[in-house]
């Protein structure tokens, strides 16, 4: 289970989807936004499309670790982040990989929007 100082609450996940910086992927779609916070909050969303509960079930738990990891791995504080998955994928290191290539893609385009200002 995500600690619940990481949760992303319910009522954060429609205003993220719209005004937050989308990265897409093969396997699913990463939004983040800046928040006031010094923690950052993760939310995923896997629908039923991606397959049967067990398969759903797998996909989340592989989100939870992965995101715990980029959280010791980046400098995340101050930001939410939420994943949407597109397709299951069994295998966690191509999750990860994924994941940590679309953290770094907001990282820089954060970076890059500071420069300009």
């Amino acid at each position: 289970m995500l600690p619940k100082k990481y949760r992303l609450s319910a009522k954060e996940f429609q205003n993220l989807y719209k005004n937050g910086f989308k990265v897409k992927g093969k396997y699913g779609m990463l939004i983040s936004k800046l928040n006031s916070r010094n923690t950052p909050l993760f939310g995923f969303v896997v629908s039923k499309k991606i397959g049967k509960a067990v398969q759903r079930n797998r996909m989340t738990r592989f989100l939870r670790v992965i995101s715990m990891e980029a959280v010791r791995e980046f400098e995340l504080k101050g930001r939410n982040f939420q994943y949407i998955a597109f397709e299951f994928c069994d295998s966690y290191q191509d999750l990860k990989e994924e994941f940590f290539s679309q953290v770094k893609q907001i990282l820089e385009n954060e970076e890059n929007s500071t420069l300009v200002n």
